[in-house]
């Protein structure tokens, strides 16, 4: 590469350039091509358009006679939406709110803005809770988003007894059904939480799902069943729906009986002083002792803090900063994360230590 190609961009003209495209598009300026949206017209320039749309690029540089378009109609975009993306491709700023990231997160990905898709995917996957991860999973597999499915995902796997009435469980499809019931991470203390999930979801369509029957049936591990449950369920079945059902279970069922995630839990008492090299748990079933992660050297002053979900947080602290000319201290964060109820742990627990390292704090 010459030495000109290899220059820095000037920031400050770059900013200026942008500024003034910002004027142009507002004053309707030297304009080359106008989106159509239901009865919106949007006058934009084609060149800032395939700068932040793959979409568009492709459009504008096939050499078709498409790239000689004047006015490109949008089909299924909402104008207010597609006024948002146009702005983000004048002024780099993206407005996301609650209201607007899910048709803005569908909008950018038949356009092809991969800004403005990250931007949503963080700010959805930042906003997952036990209300809205059911929804928050279709749309991940929707739009073939992994980071959005897997972490709505984990939250219905962790909140599975609260979320598997929801409307938005019901409607879920076949795959992404199997998918959940399917996994050993479920935080259920019975299986039977697991079948009543099933046959709720089969008897919200029976005449539309009874397809699949077999293979939804299939994923309840029957001897996790207590025996009273399995003989009450068979005797209560259709005698038509008896021998595919009962072919379908236990032709899938495991040799050995995996449990769920939940139905390993116990409780534990946790022991946490700030000075001490180690944390330990103790069970009282097991009457075992085990440590947890050791806390960081140091470490003083910290307090607990225990939820309904029973994820502790333990915050504060005070690390005496080294090689300093005075003692200064250093604020010190930590949080253990679990996912049970009550207070109880799984044995391996996760702690994620935020150390602010750097920070120079009176």
């Amino acid at each position: 590469k010459s030495t000109s190609e290899r220059r820095p961009v000037n920031t400050d003209y770059a900013v200026s350039l942008l500024e003034q495209l910002k004027f142009f598009y507002e004053q309707k300026l030297l304009t080359d091509v106008v989106l159509l949206v239901e009865d919106t017209e949007f006058p934009c320039h084609k060149m800032v358009l395939a700068t932040c749309s793959s979409y568009f690029r492709a459009m504008f540089m096939s050499g078709l006679s498409e790239s000689k378009q004047t006015h490109v109609h949008l089909r299924n975009v909402d104008p207010a939406t597609l006024q948002i993306i146009i702005t983000y491709a004048y002024t780099g700023n993206l407005a996301i709110s609650d209201s607007t990231v899910e048709p803005l997160y569908e909008t950018a990905c038949f356009l092809q803005v991969e800004n403005v898709l990250l931007q949503c995917r963080d700010y959805l996957v930042k906003k997952i809770n036990a209300e809205n991860c059911v929804r928050m999973l279709s749309i991940g597999d929707m739009f073939s988003c992994s980071e959005l499915k897997q972490s709505a995902k984990r939250m219905v796997e962790h909140k599975f007894p609260m979320v598997y009435r929801q409307e938005a469980f019901l409607q879920l499809s076949h795959e992404l059904l199997i998918d959940v019931l399917s996994s050993d991470n479920l935080n259920v203390e019975k299986e039977e939480t697991v079948r009543e999930a099933a046959m709720l979801w089969l008897e919200y369509n029976m005449e539309a799902r009874s397809q699949h029957l077999s293979s939804v049936l299939s994923q309840i591990r029957i001897d996790a069943l207590s025996e009273v449950t399995q003989r009450a369920w068979f005797q209560g079945l259709p005698p038509n729906d008896k021998s595919v059902v009962v072919q379908g279970l236990y032709k899938s069922m495991p040799k050995f009986f995996k449990p769920r995630l939940g139905m390993t839990k116990e409780e534990m008492l946790i022991f946490m002083e700030a000075m001490s090299e180690t944390i330990v748990c103790y069970s009282p079933q097991a009457e075992k002792v085990y440590k947890l992660n050791n806390p960081p050297g140091d470490l003083q002053k910290v307090g607990t803090l225990v939820t309904p979900d029973n994820d502790v947080f333990i915050a504060g602290g005070q690390i005496p900063l080294k090689n300093s000319l005075r003692a200064k201290r250093c604020p010190f964060f930590f949080l253990i994360l679990s996912v049970v109820t009550s207070v109880r742990y799984y044995y391996k627990s996760v702690i994620l230590f935020l150390q602010c390292d750097n920070l120079n704090v009176n």
